[in-house]
């Protein structure tokens, strides 16, 4: 028997090349620092909704993309837990760690079965309410879970009656190379009417299942901010279903030539 130490490590994850978003962006931040660890075990990652994409910047001599994509969802599933299942008879690894609570239950059941440590990872607002039974149940079983934020913590347990114990912290990590001060771009200053303005910047998608997010907080606060900063702008990036009822908004309030919707900008 190869000793826990020598065994490899199996990701779970929903997607992370199809789709941009926050959790996506967590996931790629991950992969980047697993490759660069002096000393990791061999690990393998499953793709539940990606496709198989040419050249990923990911793959490693240490870490193996494995992708499940289905034009039937259904069968893409089965695929998954199919080959998570054997994957832990075969190479009996050292533990899973399960990118999203949609993959907890298929997680929960194969390592209880088989006596794998797991790991579930949890962002926000999946497991800020009271969840099903089945998926609480994997929450207070895995021996760990991550979380971004002491917010996401507290909100998880007091919902779900989970232990902090549980919890470890690893916040969303900021690539200071990219995102530094430097100096305005006329270009874009040009592009969106934005010399001599003072601007307020969110960067989201803008679908009707976030509005949490506070987009449409910050137009209704609009004329109020005017009243001190008379040159402001609100600059919003990201597209999605909401859009039209946000620029309607905004016309309502009076400040439609004062929010501008950029749409999608590519994270590059």
């Amino acid at each position: 028997m190869t000793s826990a130490t020598h065994r490899p490590i199996l990701f779970l994850f929903l997607e992370i090349f199809s789709q941009e978003g926050g959790i996506q962006t967590y996931n790629k931040d991950l992969f980047n620092a697993y490759i660069h660890l002096e000393s990791c075990p061999q690990a393998d990652v499953f793709l539940l909704r990606d496709q198989r994409i040419e050249p990923n910047p990911f793959e490693h001599e240490r870490l193996h993309f494995h992708y499940f994509h289905s034009a039937f969802a259904t069968l893409g599933r089965l695929r998954f837990a199919a080959a998570t299942l054997f994957y832990v008879l075969r190479k009996r690894p050292q533990r899973i760690f399960c990118g999203h609570l949609k993959l907890a239950r298929l997680t929960h059941f194969i390592c209880r079965a088989f006596n794998v440590p797991y790991t579930v990872m949890t962002h926000g607002k999946e497991v800020w309410e009271p969840l099903p039974k089945g998926e609480q149940q994997a929450l207070a079983q895995a021996d760990q879970i991550w979380t971004v934020s002491r917010y996401t913590r507290d909100r998880t347990c007091t919902a779900n009656h989970l232990n902090p114990s549980q919890f470890r912290l690893l916040p969303c990590a900021v690539d200071g190379d990219a995102f530094t001060p430097g100096a305005k771009s006329n270009h874009l200053l040009h592009t969106y009417g934005l010399e001599h303005a003072h601007v307020l910047l969110t960067v989201t998608r803008l679908w009707s299942g976030d509005i949490y997010k506070g987009v449409d907080i910050t137009i209704r606060a609009l004329p109020k901010i005017l009243g001190a900063f008379p040159t402001v702008k609100y600059l919003v990036v990201g597209r999605g279903d909401d859009q039209p009822r946000l620029a309607q908004l905004a016309h309502d309030f009076g400040v439609g030539d004062r929010v501008i919707f950029a749409g999608f900008v590519p994270t590059a």
